[in-house]
């Protein structure tokens, strides 16, 4: 059993040994990457940088018995997932990481094998960072950084009046993994239905939409953008207050996997309003003009993912939301942190 802990390497060590291998020489613009005081990336003059940073907290975000290789992942993808919505290409991230020195090494070996696996499938790097030891809760903070070409960011302050609002995926099946979770004390194992591991590993691997933010740049079709990250409804409020609108939605419209539909059931105020303010649901949610809609099918079916119309963009402030016709009222809208 190996029972060893970071203090074991110390700082330098720690590094050489967990995260060196992050460092990828396929992603470019990297001229000096992990081994001095700062890296030295490069940026076309025909593209703007974009940069982002998220903090995870163990007792906040995480557990002591959550899944280091889960956390590696969701760590990098969550950050992943702000560059997917202003339409960029992610490149690189710096990772600073505050542990106590009893921290297990096999527990950071496995942190580091999720970031690894993440980055390899969305071909980022790790270009720095810093290690720390702290006598509290683990601390993750992650900086990631993306380029997009010259003024074609996406925001989420262009919606106009009479666009139509439209999310990718599904939405709410995070929340119902988390709750699933909650219930079971983290577990995972197979002895679970097919319909719940489903919903368990759209929460803890979430797939940034990358690949769709870079195409709804390259189309020139949505006016504004944000991803769904806490929860639908406050995050369609964020939308609209950068823009200065309001927003009218469909609640039978909303996506639903197979196995939220089956949880929602008939539906209901309290049901609707787990699957819409849980959050974590990583999908892009965009306008586009009216005019446009009609390139959004063959986008969906040329990425394999659908792309779904659930409003539209009003005069009115606020979201306003209905049921087979019917207004209904949904008070919480989302995840604050304070």
């Amino acid at each position: 059993m190996n029972d060893r802990t970071v203090a074991s390497l110390g700082e330098f060590g720690l590094i050489e040994h967990c995260f060196k291998e992050l460092g990828r020489t396929d992603v470019p613009g990297v001229s000096v990457g992990i081994g001095d005081d700062a890296a030295v990336l490069l940026v076309p003059r025909t593209q703007d940088l974009l940069a982002t940073t998220d903090t995870l907290v163990e007792g906040v975000h995480f557990t002591s018995d959550t899944d280091p290789v889960t956390l590696g992942w969701k760590t990098l993808c969550v950050n992943l997932s702000d560059i997917a919505a202003m339409g960029g290409e992610p490149r690189w991230y710096l990772l600073s990481i505050a542990l106590p020195s009893t921290t297990s090494l096999s527990w950071v070996e496995q942190l580091a094998q999720g970031m690894n696996e993440a980055g390899k499938q969305f071909r980022v790097t790790l270009v720095g960072g810093n290690t720390s030891r702290t006598s509290g809760p683990m601390v993750l903070t992650l900086n990631l950084f993306g380029v997009v070409g010259h003024e074609r960011a996406l925001m989420r302050s262009g919606a106009n009046v009479g666009n139509r609002i439209y999310v990718s995926g599904t939405i709410g099946d995070s929340t119902l993994g988390l709750r699933h979770l909650q219930k079971t004390d983290q577990d995972t194992s197979n002895n679970i239905d097919v319909e719940t591991q489903y919903l368990i590993k759209r929460h803890l691997r979430p797939d940034p939409r990358i690949a769709l933010g870079m195409a709804l740049v390259d189309a020139a079709l949505a006016r504004a953008v944000i991803d769904v990250s806490d929860g639908l409804l406050a995050d369609l409020g964020h939308l609209c207050r950068a823009s200065g609108v309001g927003a009218d939605l469909d609640l039978e419209k909303i996506p639903l996997s197979a196995a939220a539909r089956t949880w929602l059931g008939n539906g209901g105020q309290e049901k609707w309003k787990t699957l819409l303010t849980g959050g974590e649901d990583y999908e892009l949610l965009f306008t586009v003009a009216p005019g446009a809609t009609d390139q959004l099918p063959a986008l969906a079916a040329n990425l394999g993912l659908p792309l779904t119309e659930i409003g539209v963009i009003s005069k009115q402030e606020g979201i306003r939301l209905y049921e087979r016709g019917q207004p209904m009222v949904i008070q919480e809208s989302g995840f604050r942190h304070f």
